[in-house]
């Protein structure tokens, strides 16, 4: 499992790459979203200015409620340009809050849905920083580098409070609320603490992530 950090999210085949991911997730750093593939939808979160609190982090649900198709119906009108997406977005008049509208005039079917994000706090990618390999083992193991090491599966015999514990699950609590995690080295495992108290351990593996094969052409 890898999470990306993208520079931009501005052409087909980046489109295409992410959708067809095993988990279709990924932080775009300009301008500074978090994008993710659901079902039917597409939800990006807004998270200008490093936003931490989801209290303040827009997000705007888009799709229909059995087919990606009017989503993918309204990136491709945007020219693929997740700017220019987010910019149509943001014209909307929604009224409040949380509100559907279906005027965008690309597909009946497509809805879209404005609300301020769940996650009370969520780091944004000029927060944390991009989510490179490690090479070595860094001097603080502070959140970002517990991110890094686990975004590029650079680990091994991961164990958890629950026998279930899941890598993923698990990167996406540090990524959501940073400053309360911290690693500590003890007789060759990293120990993975939220706020002092152990929630997993791991064995640290160094070696650059495998190389992933080029997604097949979707037309």
């Amino acid at each position: 499992m890898l999470i990306r950090v993208l520079p931009a999210l501005n052409h087909r085949d980046h489109w295409i790459n992410l959708c067809q991911r095993e988990s279709p997730y990924c932080f775009v750093e300009t301008p500074e979203t978090l994008v993710d593939f659901q079902s039917g939808y597409l939800q990006i979160t807004l998270l200008h200015g490093h936003i931490r609190d989801g209290r303040e982090a827009i997000k705007y649900s888009l799709g229909a409620r059995h087919s990606l198709a009017p989503a993918w119906a309204l990136i491709k009108a945007c020219n693929w340009r997740l700017d220019t997406l987010i910019a149509g977005l943001e014209a909307l008049d929604f009224g409040s809050n949380v509100r559907d509208n279906s005027l965008l005039g690309v597909h009946t079917d497509l809805s879209v849905r404005r609300s301020f994000a769940r996650e009370r706090h969520i780091g944004s990618p000029s927060g944390l920083g991009l989510l490179r390999p490690l090479q070595q083992a860094p001097d603080l193991w502070d959140a970002q580098n517990l991110c890094r090491l686990l975004a590029n599966d650079q680990f091994r015999e991961l164990r958890g409070e629950k026998a279930d514990t899941d890598a993923t699950a698990l990167l996406l609590q540090v990524l959501e609320q940073p400053p309360d995690w911290l690693g500590l080295e003890r007789g060759g495992r990293l120990y993975l603490l939220e706020k002092r108290q152990p929630r997993a351990s791991l064995v640290p593996d160094y070696r650059p992530p495998r190389p992933r094969l080029r997604p097949r052409r979707v037309e």
